[in-house]
């Protein structure tokens, strides 16, 4: 009988441990695979590095979760996210990943550039890119060149903004559209050197968070969770140490 209400103890203790481990299971961060520094650094599926990572881990601190972060491929985002396998996303806009997601606020800044190389005029407004063929990702839309280029946008898709840096590189390209913190990053670590144009502000704008239904944490939780990392300028900081040489103070209107 003793044997026997000891078993009982210890069926009960693994029991109880293993409620305890869910309610500690990590929140899963999910990421394109795609993404490109200094937005992430990846090791295989996993994020290992990189602006996404730190801001995901200053959020999930503040609202008391450990968490984890995964990446894959942009077509399967969406699936991942509802089977469960992630719990959220960050740096998107709704109609970039249209599904049953609960979105935060939008907070978190990023701009967009069109580059030309200084040895090719200058565009002083969008419409001077018409019939021009411009870099862009596969993928990507373009509201703004479209509505001011209409059927005079030529795109010339390729996978990554890299691509598009080796094409400009190369004179395969005079403009490209890019991230300005993609380019700012390749320029101060020298991995694009060419000169260029100062660059034309494509738009500026701010992105959300969103979460899965049923995951960890709520959208409440979230939203003070950010409004804490702008409060107590942990997101101030973490543009300063990304951004140390952003060409925001240099983009034309």
């Amino acid at each position: 009988m003793a044997l026997r209400r000891g078993l009982l103890a210890l069926v009960g203790l693994a029991g109880a441990g293993s409620l305890r481990g869910e309610t500690t299971r990590p929140l899963v961060l999910l990421v394109d695979s795609a993404t490109e520094w200094p937005m992430a650094r990846l090791r295989g599926d996993e994020l290992v590095g990189g602006m996404s990572l730190d801001l995901a881990q200053l959020l999930a601190a503040r609202m008391g979760q450990p968490m984890q972060a995964i990446a894959r491929p942009r077509r399967r985002l969406l699936q991942t996210l509802q089977s469960g396998d992630a719990d959220w996303v960050c740096g998107y806009l709704e109609p970039w990943l249209p599904g049953p997601l609960r979105w935060s606020k939008a907070f978190f800044e990023q701009d967009e550039f069109i580059v030309t190389r200084a040895d090719h005029p200058a565009p002083q407004k969008l419409t001077d890119l018409a019939g021009q063929r411009i870099g862009t990702l596969l993928g990507f839309v373009y509201p703004e060149l479209e509505q001011a280029l209409g059927k005079r946008f030529v795109r010339e898709d390729v996978a990554s903004a890299e691509a598009n840096l080796r094409k400009l590189s190369a004179h395969r390209l005079a403009h490209i559209a890019v991230s300005a913190r993609v380019l700012v990053a390749a320029q101060r670590e020298a991995r694009f050197t060419t000169a260029l144009h100062p660059p034309l502000l494509l738009r500026r704008y701010l992105t959300r968070c969103a979460l899965r239904e049923g995951a960890p944490v709520d959208l409440a939780q979230l939203d003070r969770a950010i409004d804490q990392i702008q409060r107590d300028g942990s997101l101030r900081a973490l543009y300063r140490r990304y951004d140390a040489d952003s060409t925001r103070s240099s983009s034309r209107p």
